[in-house]
């Protein structure tokens, strides 16, 4: 049944690709501004991309003065960001379930760091800084039609700087508030024909302060990594070379039974790859060879009651035992991609993905569990009159004790001048289940158990959860009508956007060991209008302005155990986010910034915050020196996200030093 239909794409991939004839001129390179590659998997002006798409670029991020990645996400409208813990952001579109960033796909460079086993976003452990970043893409909706499942609510495309663009030396510093102390070099050069760019950063904060009692956090987190990217020609070949591995610890805060902190080390790296070849000034083919892994060792002691082992023999009223959690989960993702400029009115991009997944955990999974998905896609570009452009594309796959899926995309644009547009899209997208949801065998083993009395030193905890094999892919249904238009004369460009959501299937229950039961129980309904404008009238000014209203509704699934607000508390009513920048003719720059959010968190609360960031430029013969201030005033007295995420001053400083040569 699966081989039929997958031959009835390929087919269909195939027909498409034989039935125009292309143009003799090459139609690659265009001066229209701004293009965006994420959307469609191809370069597309912003006017004719089917999707709802924002920009983060490197002005932005160092104009905002924020220190950690997932808080520049704040800056695109709809989107949630909140902190769980000191070191663990949950970012997400629309935000839904806070319990993990497990509903958007998130590339670096192209390459996913969507953990399948555990079946999340570890935002802690990316093993780049935020001064490594170019520019990020966001595309705001589903698009499991380019990038697959679990590109569900939508995708987020960090884009790193080239090597060319970099500084031969770069080296920053920051310190200020929860013991803050980053420290970063970068070194840039030519090398073998080609140009690389290699990274040295070491990271520290502690956390949060206090808990809703008062008592102090322990999440802090100490993170060293390194990175390097490689780009080079050889004949019609473009190649791309990137490494990365990040080493580092967080703390944890007790809970009843521990003795000893419960802190995790975590080892990731990565390896990618990526080969570009221009069969003609019209015909590209990219191939993509990706790599990752990550090997977690989290240990401790607890002290308990030995029935709680199953030790009922040991007459000790409570004895100590040594438990883990330690996990390690690898991935392997081949891409290959194949775009085609068939005319001046149609362009095609199709391709195939296969990615394998890897995860062994004695404590989750008592043994080592596998994942493989096979993925083919494609999209097609065609203007069918001067004014009217449709794209349509889908995904097709299947996953190994899922099934065969099918996310398709259909949006149409009238174009009212090039730079202005009218757009309508529908596109339907899934959320695989993960293994520790479907395969799960969670027992934890007590070992070294003293005192042991002459009995066992081996014990099992008598508490155990397993998955549920029988669940099905989440699945979303999203409706949009938008309008983009760049006033590239006034340097202006605003985006607007309505839409309506249906989602089901929702694996909304806690993944906790006390209250497992993943259940396909929920079902959410979205909808609202949200906005963006981005005003730079010259290179002094930048002026970047969102806004979000989100009405949901969550509501159970065939009366299956569900509480709606797990999936309505992480999607704030209303959202809005202002940043502000001048630059003077002395290199003094003063940048302003406001998030707002509300109601935000388990406890309902709003999140109200400026920032602020001002910063001299110095330059010598050959190289500069900036020297920066950010402040971030809390204008409420509200946790964040949980009720026991809480700064004791409402106020936090940073300086920083940042020399370039």
């Amino acid at each position: 049944m699966y081989l039929p239909a997958l031959s009835r794409n390929v087919a269909f991939c195939a027909a498409t690709l034989l039935l125009c004839s292309p143009l003799e001129a090459s139609l690659w390179n265009t001066d229209e501004l701004p293009v965006v590659l994420t959307p469609a998997r191809l370069k597309q002006n912003r006017s004719e991309v089917p999707a709802s798409v924002s920009v983060i670029d490197r002005d932005m991020i160092v104009a905002s003065g924020l220190k950690d990645i997932p808080e520049l996400f704040r800056l695109i409208p709809g989107t949630s960001v909140g902190a769980r813990d000191g070191w663990n952001y949950v970012v997400s579109y629309h935000g839904t379930n806070y319990r993990d960033s497990r509903r958007m796909q998130v590339l670096i460079d192209g390459r996913s760091v969507y953990q399948a086993g555990l079946g999340t976003v570890d935002w802690n452990d990316i093993p780049i800084t935020i001064q490594d970043i170019e520019r990020i893409e966001v595309v705001r909706g589903p698009s499991s039609a380019s990038y697959g499942a679990n590109a569900f609510l939508g995708v987020i495309n960090i884009i790193t700087r080239h090597p060319a663009d970099s500084n031969e030396y770069e080296a920053n510093v920051l310190s200020g508030t929860e013991n803050t102390e980053n420290y970063r070099i970068s070194h840039a050069a030519e090398h073998l024909n080609g140009t690389y760019r290699v990274t040295v950063a070491s990271i520290h904060d502690d956390g949060f302060d206090i808990d809703k009692n008062g008592g102090e956090r322990l999440d802090s987190k100490s993170t060293q990594l390194l990175n390097g990217r490689y780009e080079t020609h050889i004949n019609n070949y473009a190649i791309s070379l990137g490494m990365g591995y990040k080493t580092g610890e967080v703390t944890d805060d007790y809970s009843d039974f521990d003795v000893s902190p419960p802190n995790t080390i975590t080892d990731d790296y990565y390896l990618s790859s990526k080969i570009e070849k221009e069969i003609s000034p019209l015909h590209q083919l990219a191939l993509r060879y990706n790599f990752s892994a990550q090997k977690q060792i989290h240990r401790w002691t607890v002290e308990v009651p030995p029935f709680l082992l199953g030790l009922n023999s040991n007459p000790s009223p409570s004895v100590l035992a040594d438990a883990n959690e330690d996990s390690r989960v690898n991935r392997q993702d081949i891409d290959l991609q194949d775009t085609y400029i068939w005319s001046e009115s149609l362009r095609t991009v199709a391709g195939f993905n296969i990615k394998k997944s890897r995860v062994s955990s004695e404590t989750y999974y008592g043994t080592t569990l596998s994942s493989n998905n096979y993925q083919l896609f494609f999209n097609i570009e065609k203007k069918i009159a001067d004014k009217i452009t449709v794209n349509a594309g889908g995904s097709y796959e299947y996953e190994q004790d899922i099934g065969k899926n099918f996310s398709p995309r259909i949006a149409t644009h009238y174009h009212i001048t090039k730079n202005h547009s009218f757009r309508a899209v529908y596109s339907e997208a899934i959320r695989t289940p993960d293994l520790l949801e479907t395969s799960a065998d969670w027992t934890y083993t007590a070992r070294n158990v003293r005192p042991a009395a002459g009995g066992p030193t081996t014990g099992l905890l008598i508490q155990s959860a397993t998955g549920n094999p029988n669940l099905k892919p989440e699945k979303i249904e999203s409706r949009e009508i938008g309008y983009y238009g760049n006033f590239s004369k006034y340097h202006l460009q605003w985006d607007v956007k309505y839409f309506h959501d249906q989602l089901e299937q929702l694996i909304s229950n806690s993944i906790s060991l006390e209250r497992f039961n993943p259940l396909n129980s929920g079902n959410l309904k979205l909808s609202g209008i949200e906005t963006e404008f981005d005003y730079r009238p010259s290179h002094k000014w930048l002026i970047h302005v969102s806004y979000a209203y989100i009405k949901s509704k969550a509501y159970s699934n065939n009366n299956m155990t569900f509480t709606p607000s797990t999936e309505e508390s992480f999607t704030p009513k209303n959202s809005a986010s202002a940043l502000i920048s001048y630059r003077t003719n002395r290199n003094i720059q003063i940048s302003l910034a406001q998030y707002y959010a509300r109601e935000i968190g388990t406890s309902k609360n709003k999140f109200s915050r400026s920032d602020v960031r001002i910063s001299k430029t110095i330059n010598f013969i050959n190289s500069e020196v900036e020297i920066s201030y950010s402040g971030q005033y809390r204008h409420d007295n509200d946790s964040e996200l949980l009720s026991s995420n809480l700064y004791k001053s409402d106020l936090r400083q940073y300086i920083g030093i940042n020399l370039k040569y």
